[in-house]
């Protein structure tokens, strides 16, 4: 089984959560994910996660701590995603790989549809004081 390496990013503002719907004709369609994606030779986790977000919405983020990591065996490969808190710079949300975005807050978390990888980050995101978030200036 392909192990595939990826991050994501659980962006707060004003105590709620960007959240991504993949589009239906893509793998894993219709389910809720943290945006971001695979990690590239000679990248580190955070350096990964700028570059699929300036890739997937043309956006520029400020990357905080790790919030938690995912593991899960699809018919496709193991993906092993690790969610890091992260601040929207910018906000032009040009979607590719999403059919919707929503800012959901912690406690509506668990109700959503999630890949299975994406669950533990909101599992942990969903018990988090959001107003306690602090983002290196």
């Amino acid at each position: 089984m392909k192990d595939i390496y990826v991050v994501g990013a659980a962006l707060i503002e004003d105590g709620k959560i960007l959240i991504t719907k993949r589009s239906s004709d893509r793998i894993l369609g219709d389910l809720w994910e943290f945006p971001g994606g695979k990690i590239e030779a000679g990248e580190d986790e955070k350096q990964a996660l700028i570059r699929e977000l300036e890739e997937e919405f043309n956006d520029q983020i400020q990357v905080g701590a790790k919030v938690a990591t995912g593991v899960h065996a699809y018919d496709f490969g193991t993906i092993h995603l690790t969610v890091y808190l992260a601040k929207l710079l910018t906000k032009n949300f040009d979607l590719i790989a999403h059919s919707e975005i929503s800012w959901a807050k912690p406690e509506e978390l668990l109700t959503l549809n999630w890949a299975e990888a994406d669950i533990p980050a909101a599992q942990a995101l969903s018990q988090m004081d959001l107003t306690e978030v602090k983002f290196d200036e």
